[in-house]
Parts: structure tokens; C-alpha cells; sequence
């Protein structure tokens, strides 16, 4: 058993990274929040699958949430 680390694959990264967090950046155009709709200035949160941006931690929390209780309405 190897104990040295290996690096991850594009495809392995898409599967587990559920959002990157971006420090101290603007994104390229003017954006807004995809919950709140407050302009994004410096550092977001931006969704790896639906590349949806949001001013913040709590405001993409609370985007996960609203989506879960959906699904469970709906199933």
C-alpha cells in the first residue's frame, strides 16, 4: 500500500468538489447573487455543476437547503 499522495483527475475532482470558494476576486463581469441578488464584489462561492455564483457560505447554504426540501416535495 502506497502511503504518498496522487494527484486527483479532472473527472474525480467534478465529482466531489460541490462548490469552490474564491478569496479576495471579482468575477469577470458584474454578477449577482443567485440567491439573495446582492452584487458579487470580492470573493464568492460559485457551484461546480450549475456554475451558479453567491456572495457568500450562508447564502449558497441556504440554496442547498431550499433545493433538498424541494426534491422531497416533489418525490
Amino acid at each position: 500500500m502506497s502511503t504518498s499522495p496522487t494527484p486527483a483527475s479532472t473527472n474525480e475532482l467534478r465529482r466531489w468538489a460541490r462548490f469552490v470558494l474564491v478569496n479576495d476576486r471579482a468575477p469577470r463581469v458584474s454578477a449577482d447573487c443567485a440567491l439573495c441578488g446582492n452584487e458579487i464584489e470580492n470573493g464568492y462561492v460559485r457551484e461546480s455543476r450549475t456554475r451558479l455564483l453567491y456572495c457568500a457560505t450562508q447564502c449558497y447554504a441556504g440554496h442547498a437547503v431550499a433545493i433538498e426540501k424541494q426534491q422531497r416535495r416533489v418525490s
